[in-house]
């Protein structure tokens, strides 16, 4: 299997230095840690696939703003949290 290298110079020290914190604190290595960013990203399609995605989605007509849903569900899982909290 070929692999291939990525090599980047000239880091910023504090990007560097916070690089390795983190990846101190999961207990790999900075190349392991910078992989596993790197394959989080590519798991998600790119912004330009997104909205290409998004502008191929037929439009929505809600009947109540999006601020009134949010609000709504927020409050549906509030309510559903505070019961399971009083063992309902």
């Amino acid at each position: 299997m070929l692999v291939a290298h990525i090599q980047i110079k000239h880091v910023p020290e504090a990007l560097h230095t916070e690089l390795r914190r983190r990846a101190e604190r999961e207990h790999v290595t900075v190349r392991d840690y910078v992989l596993r960013l790197i394959e989080a990203d590519q798991a998600l399609p790119s912004a330009g696939d997104w909205a290409l995605e998004l502008a191929a989605d037929p439009a929505v007509t809600l009947d109540r703003s999006s601020a009134d849903l949010v609000r709504d569900a927020r409050d549906e899982r509030l309510s559903s949290l505070f019961d399971a909290q009083r063992g309902r």
